[in-house]
């Protein structure tokens, strides 16, 4: 039997993420939570991206990329327009 994927609430990221803002290391906080430091270290890069991209979570798409989608189809409407 294979190991399940553990899921992680944004909170939970927040506040790990916080910990190492206070001043705990890396490992101090990885040992804490029982989590990798890898996982840590890609937590906090995308907490200091921008909050619209912090963990978009199950199903949602990055702020940017809802963005993005939402600007090509307007130019795809345009272009419908132009055409006519």
């Amino acid at each position: 039997m294979g190991l399940s994927r553990r899921n992680f609430t944004p909170e939970f990221k927040l506040a790990a993420v916080q910990r190492l803002e206070t001043g705990g290391s890396v490992a101090e906080v990885a040992r804490a939570l029982e989590v990798n430091p890898n996982v840590l270290h890609r937590w906090r890069l995308e907490v200091r991206q921008g909050p619209g991209n912090s963990f978009p979570g199950l199903g949602k798409q990055r702020w940017e990329q809802s963005h993005v989608a939402e600007l090509e189809l307007k130019i795809g409407q345009q272009a419908l327009e132009i055409d006519f």
